[in-house]
């Protein structure tokens, strides 16, 4: 009888000491973030339209960033077996942000239509 109170004990033991263990060990965590400088920047959401242009022997996927607001192209030359990038990114806000600014008239920053007469 004794025996078996000293083996339900040491078994009893045994479990608080992995429990124990187990509050002090670390997370099996999955990180999807990019590590280094990257990491404060949230990864994009894209959009990809395929296009063809005249002159080029191949198609063209153009990727439009919708969460940083960058425009890039992306070619596959079957001769060289290799994706061409564009090397410079397009920021879209500071283009539209042009746009805008050449569309305003006289009115205090509204938006002209040309199409449209104006009410006086």
């Amino acid at each position: 009888m004794k025996s078996a109170v000293v083996w339900v004990l040491a078994i009893i033991n045994l479990l608080l000491l992995l429990s124990l263990v187990g509050r002090h060990w670390p997370d099996n965590a999955a990180v999807a973030q990019p590590a280094g400088r990257a990491a404060g920047i949230r990864p994009g959401d894209y959009l990809m339209v395929p296009y063809q242009a005249l002159g080029v022997p191949s198609g063209i996927v153009v990727v439009v960033d919708q969460s940083n607001g960058q425009l890039s192209a992306i070619s596959y030359d079957d001769a060289n077996r290799r994706f061409d990038m564009m090397r410079n990114k397009i920021d879209l806000h500071q283009i539209f942000q042009r746009g805008a600014e050449g569309e305003r008239g006289d009115r205090g920053g509204a938006v002209v239509n040309p199409n449209r007469p104006a009410n006086r």
